[in-house]
């Protein structure tokens, strides 16, 4: 699956942000595009450590809020929300691994080039994101496609559940499935689901 192996090729931007300005942006070397706006909207949620998504037709936006840091990652349509999410997992991680961000933001006056470094770290990452294996794919059947189609699910989505199966929708094609998917990453149910809004 393409989309999975070259993910970079797929993304818009990732941010690494706080309420108040950005510390980190990572965007393809051709790209001019700004993407402010969609930053001052995911700013205004104060909701932490739940992912949200915004489809916004040309691009899908998912982003977390995470301790004093906001993470946001735009791509085209078809990268599937739980690819992008697990992305900005990762980059969490390794962002915290990198920088003792607490000790740095203490200090008040900083300059964001200190985390320009960081930009070499997301060239690995999203070179390497297939070999991470931060994903499973797992094959559904859609009923009203009547296809079996990849569904990416994060790995830490399943094993940190509290309960199995786990349920996940899945919204393609103008529908969605909601799936039951087992510890093992087996799904067991298949649901379609009216959608809403």
């Amino acid at each position: 699956m393409p989309v999975y192996r070259n993910i970079g090729e797929f993304l818009e931007f990732i941010n690494i942000s706080n309420d108040k300005f950005t510390f980190f942006e990572w965007k393809p070397s051709q790209s001019f595009r700004r993407f402010d706006l969609d930053l001052n909207i995911v700013r205004e949620n104060e909701t932490a450590d739940i992912f949200f998504h915004k489809d916004k037709g040309n691009m899908k936006i998912v982003y977390i809020r995470k301790n004093n840091l906001i993470y946001t990652v735009g791509s085209s349509p078809e990268v599937q929300f739980q690819l992008l999410e697990a992305l900005l997992e990762y980059i969490d991680l390794k962002f915290n691994e990198t920088y003792d961000v607490e000790v740095i933001l203490s200090y008040g006056n900083f300059s964001p080039n200190i985390f320009d470094g960081f930009k070499e770290t997301t060239k690995d990452i999203l070179a390497n994101f297939a070999e991470l294996d931060l994903v499973k794919r797992i094959h559904i059947e859609c009923r009203v496609c009547k296809k079996v189609l990849p569904l990416f699910v994060k790995k830490s989505f399943i094993q940190n559940a509290e309960s199995y199966p786990v349920p996940i929708v899945y919204v393609h094609a103008g529908h969605a499935t909601l799936c039951f998917i087992d510890q093992d990453f087996h799904h067991r149910g298949v649901e379609l689901v009216n959608i809403t809004g």
